[in-house]
């Protein structure tokens, strides 16, 4: 069966939140972010574009079909790795998305955004962007020790 999905990404497109399921209306879910898009253009108080829509249609584990509505010259940029992981939210929605489902949607912004040059290799960003990449390592790094403190240690009394 065929699902349709709209996406949306309201600031630098590295999160996309699922804004809603059509069903087999890809034609209604497309126009939907067209208007979206075109609303945040009109509104936007910044020089920043918006992160953009996308739309798919998945059956099974296959693309029906995809669009990407999306301010590619200002972003290509401002360049993100191309191995981030949260790219698709679904969290809250409503409706229950099969693991599937979610991964195909994903690997299919992914896809897009590579060929555009917004995402691009790890190895390619982090000689673009070393302070990017710099204060990423620092970041995982203080994660990584928090998680493992003992302090963390919720089955502790203290």
């Amino acid at each position: 069966m065929v699902i349709s999905f709209h996406f949306g990404a309201a600031g630098h497109p590295v999160s996309w939140i699922l804004y809603g399921v059509y069903g087999t209306a890809y034609g209604v879910a497309l126009a939907a972010a067209r208007t979206w898009h075109a609303r945040m253009l009109e509104e936007r108080q910044t020089k920043t574009p918006p992160g953009g829509q996308f739309v798919i249609a998945v059956n099974g584990d296959a693309v029906v079909r995809s669009d990407l509505l999306f301010e590619a010259d200002y972003f290509r940029q401002h360049q993100e790795p191309d191995d981030c992981s949260w790219l698709c939210q679904v969290q809250g929605f409503p409706l229950a998305i099969p693991e599937q489902t979610k991964q195909v949607a994903t690997e299919e912004l992914r896809r897009h955004l590579i060929d555009i040059g917004f995402l691009i290799p790890r190895a390619e960003w982090e000689l673009r962007y070393p302070e990017q990449a710099d204060l990423a390592r620092q970041f995982r790094a203080l994660m990584q020790r928090d998680c493992s403190s003992p302090s963390n240690d919720r089955s502790s009394p203290t």
